[in-house]
This record gives structure tokens, C-alpha cells and sequence, in this order.
């Protein structure tokens, strides 16, 4: 085995072992020293091929974020109601954001100037078949006169992801608010993260619905 493919064949190998340490503790919660004993190689050895964790990070994402929207995939994907599928799809994507809270912003940031991790990351992620199966269950909730009828489906699904993503990309501006209002920044989350799913459900069921 030739110099260069011995070393792709231990970044990839380190790489796939950070994407399942991130995956389990975020990025705050994952230590190099522990992703260096998983891999089974010294400290040393990972800073020379990732000088730092966030480097570490933007290499392991791709396989993360495929990983994470296999999982949020899978929340519309079983037989429940459209609420039942948007309060599954919220449940796992507020426990990832959650978890990677400390890193959302730089990362958002990296996809901003980062035009060709942005492009590999929307090339490896396919959420079509999902999200058509949830499109046209909402016009038949809507004909059923289940959700109101003045739903747009593009609103809805940019309002969720929205509503999802600004508490941590927009952290800056909403701690501010939230200290004038005497809450603590992660407190807020905690409520946000139990709240945002019914929220969102009542903004579009039809009042007049009755089972």
C-alpha cells in the first residue's frame, strides 16, 4: 500500500469514527482525546491530520448530516397524522440542534462561504420521497377538513424549519431578548423545544373540526 493511500485510509477511518462520537455527544460534549481512543491512535497523530476539532467536524459533517436526515426522513415516514408526523420531525431535529447548539453558528457560517460543502451537502441529501408523502397527506387532511384550508405547504415547511433553526443560528439576538425578560438563554431552549411542536400544530388545524 502506497504513502498517500495509507493516509486516506486513516483520515477516513478517523473521520468515521469523530462522525459517531459527534453524532453521540454534539460537537460541545466530544473530546479529541476520546475520538483518538476510539480510532485507537495518539493525540498527537489526530492533530496532525485535523489541526483542530473544528476541522475535524466540518470533514465528519457530511456523514452526520446524512445520517440526521435519515433519522428526520424517517419522522414522516410512518402511518400518523400530519400533527403526529410534525411533533416527530420536531422531537428529533430540537434534540440535534440541542446538542450541537455551541457549534450552529460557526458551522452555518462555514456553509455561508463554503460553497462546495454546501453544494456535496444538498447533493447527498434527498428528502424528496419524504417530503412529497407529506405534501400530499396535508391536502388530504385539508380536504377532510382536518387543517384549514388556507395553508400553504411551502409556508408550512419553511415556517417549521424556521421555527426549528433561529433559536440557535439567531442566539446572539434572542438572549438578549430573553435576559430583558428575565430568562436564562438555555432555559428558553428547554421551553422552546417542549412548545414549538404545538405551536406550529395549532396554527394549522382547522377550529371548526370536529372527529
Amino acid at each position: 500500500m502506497d504513502k498517500m493511500k495509507k493516509k486516506l485510509n486513516i483520515e477516513n477511518h478517523i473521520i468515521e469514527i469523530a462522525a459517531d462520537v459527534f453524532e453521540e455527544k454534539g460537537f460541545a460534549g466530544a473530546r479529541m482525546q476520546q475520538i483518538a481512543d476510539q480510532a485507537k491512535i495518539n493525540k498527537s497523530l489526530l492533530h496532525y491530520y485535523f489541526r483542530s476539532k473544528e476541522k475535524l467536524f466540518e470533514k465528519s459533517f457530511i456523514i452526520i448530516a446524512n445520517r440526521i436526515f435519515a433519522k428526520l426522513g424517517q419522522a414522516f415516514n410512518f402511518s400518523g397524522s400530519i400533527s403526529e408526523k410534525i411533533t416527530n420531525f420536531l422531537e428529533n431535529s430540537q434534540y440535534i440542534l440541542w446538542k450541537n447548539r455551541n457549534f450552529l453558528i460557526l458551522f452555518i457560517n462555514e456553509l455561508n462561504q463554503n460553497e462546495e460543502l454546501l453544494k456535496k451537502l444538498m447533493d447527498e441529501i434527498n428528502m424528496s420521497q419524504e417530503l412529497n408523502i407529506f405534501l400530499s397527506q396535508l391536502k388530504e387532511e385539508q380536504e377532510k377538513g382536518i387543517l384549514r384550508n388556507d395553508v400553504e405547504p411551502i409556508v408550512l415547511l419553511v415556517n417549521i424549519i424556521s421555527l426549528s433553526v433561529f433559536p440557535y443560528v439567531g442566539k446572539p439576538i434572542i438572549s438578549q431578548i430573553v435576559e430583558q425578560l428575565n430568562y436564562d438563554y438555555e432555559d428558553y431552549l428547554e421551553i422552546h423545544k417542549k412548545q414549538i411542536a404545538q405551536f406550529i400544530i395549532n396554527s394549522i388545524k382547522n377550529p371548526d373540526y370536529k372527529d
